[in-house]
Parts: C-alpha cells; structure tokens; sequence
C-alpha cells in the first residue's frame, strides 16, 4: 500500500530534472511564443487616447448661489425654483451618453460616415452590412449552437447604436476638488475621436440649453401669471423679483457661446500608443511560452512513462 502512495506521490527532483532534460524544447516554445507575440505588435493596429477637460461656465457656476438667496422669496410667493447651475452640470455628465444626444450627432452626415465608415457605401449613399470575415463568419455559426440565439438581423447605425458606442469607449471622471470633468476615449484614429468628442461637447450643451430655455420661458410665463393674482405686496415682491432673475437667466442661456461647460484644456492626444502595451504583451508571451513548454515537456515525460509501464506488462 505505502508502495502504491509513494508511486502517486510527485517527485519534485524527478520533476525538475524532466524540465531541466527539456530545457531546450521549452526554450523552443518560449521563443516561438515570444515571437508570435512580436509579430501580433507589429501588425496591431496602434490606439491613442484623447482627452478633453471641461469645466462649468461661470453663468453657472454662480447660479446656484444666486437662487439659493431667492429661496425664502419664493417660499413666501408659494412657487419652486428651477435646478440651479451644480444640477445642470451633473445633467450635462448623464447626457453624454444619451440617445438624444446621439440622435443630434446624426445631423452631421460626414461625421456619421466617417465614424461607421466599415458600413457606408459610397456608390450606394447608404449604409450596408459590411462583409464578415472568416473568423465572423466561424463566431456567427458557433455562437447560436453555444447560446441558442439565433443570428441578429443587421441594425444600420442609428441613434441607439451611437450610444452604445459612445457608453462603451467614452469615459467620464470628474475631479471632486476642482470640479472639472475630464473625457477620454481611445481610438486608432485620434483626429476622428477629438471631432466625435467636440460634436458631442457641443450637441449635450446645445441640447441643455434648448430644454432650459423652454422650461425657463414656461416658468417666466408661470410667474407672471402668479403676479396678476397676487393681492399681498409681499408676494407681489418676491415674485417680481423671481421673474428679474429669470428673464436674467433666459438672456445669460440665448447669448452666444457655452451654456453649461466650457472646455478648459484639449482635445489632447496621448505621445504614444495606449494600446496595445507592447511591454505587458511581451511579458504574457515570455510567461505563457515557460509555461506552454513545460506543459509539452510534462506531457512528453508522462506518455513516456506510461508507454514504458505498458510494455513491461
């Protein structure tokens, strides 16, 4: 029985003397490995990171404070004021990535073209499903027989799918201490990411202040209604001012220029490549090849092992 355990047991001198004997075969699989690794960094296609950062106009950076020495006024008049500049900015953050604003995207037709230029035909001025690979073509005929989903209709590129782009390359942080917001997308191609991310600066920024000088107009509109009925002169007061504040605001929101961000530096492009890191891909080739070789060499030894057990029975 003690032979039988001892025979299961791993022999670690007769294990590295087996790797040690096949030191050369594991240099050969390193070395393949490494250079498959190579030959990958050379023909991959080379991404940099653009970057943007953002902070908020000073329209509204003051317009929370504003309308915050307001707030017994309009108490006392019984109406609510609107969301204040900090409410705006966060606003702005949650709408990068909406299909609204993907939808405005669209009305640039060459931006569109260039962004989902794999689909567009120029012959045809339309988008068409591009011709899949062979690998494609493998992913589409194992993917139902692994999933049971059968194969997706083609979808042209439409608001929906912009956003899911932008949802899933855009990346938004912003620095709690100084209250800018940084956008930084990776793409191989830089000029086309730094256009993308403008158009979407300035779309989110046109589309906040399109809503609020529609819900600013109506709430004009609300308190000067509310002005009409009032009988104190207290009330009277408090929502002639509202109604200065307002028309300020309205005014500060059509004049020219950004309404919720402006951009503060960039678009910037990284020096050099982000992506592939060659260094980190090197390294997992160098790894990865030890560990192929000796696996090969193990495996080598251990049906060595058992042909010998085989003919001596």
């Amino acid at each position: 029985m003690s032979d039988e355990l001892q025979d299961d047991e791993i022999d670690l001198r007769e294990l590295f003397a087996a790797l040690w004997d096949g030191k050369l075969l594991i240099f050969i699989v390193t070395c393949a490995v490494f250079l498959f690794s190579s030959a990958y960094l050379h023909v991959a296609e080379r991404s940099y990171t653009v970057s943007v950062t953002l902070r908020p106009t000073e329209d509204q950076s003051s317009a929370g404070g504003n309308l915050g020495g307001l707030g017994g006024l309009a108490s006392l008049a019984g109406v609510q004021l609107p969301s204040g500049g900090a409410t705006e900015f966060i606003t702005f953050q949650a709408m990068l990535k909406s299909q609204e604003v993907a939808s405005r995207l669209f009305a640039d037709e060459t931006l569109i073209q260039r962004l989902f230029a794999g689909e567009w035909d120029e012959s045809r001025k339309s988008f068409l499903q591009p011709i899949p690979s062979t690998l494609g073509n493998v992913k589409r005929l194992i993917k139902p027989l692994l999933t049971g989903e059968g194969q997706a209709a083609y979808i042209a590129p439409n608001a929906a799918r912009l956003a899911k782009t932008l949802s899933e390359d855009l990346s938004v942080s912003e620095d709690k201490n100084s209250g800018m917001l940084t956008l930084s997308m990776e793409s191989a191609k830089p000029e086309l990411a730094s256009d993308l991310m403008l158009a979407l600066i300035r779309e989110t920024d046109g589309f906040l202040k399109e809503r609020f000088v529609v819900s600013g107009s109506e709430a004009l509109q609300f308190y000067q209604q509310k002005i009409s009925k009032a009988r104190s002169r207290e009330h009277r007061e408090a929502l002639a001012k509202l109604i200065a504040t307002e028309e300020q605001k309205l005014m500060l929101a059509t004049r020219e220029g950004p309404f919720v961000v402006e951009i503060m530096m960039g678009p910037d492009q990284s020096l050099r490549p982000t992506s592939p890191k060659s260094s980190l891909v090197l390294a997992l080739g160098l790894v990865l090849g030890l560990f192929l070789g000796a696996a090969v060499v193990l495996m080598r030894k251990a049906l060595g092992g058992n042909e010998k057990k085989v003919s001596q029975s």
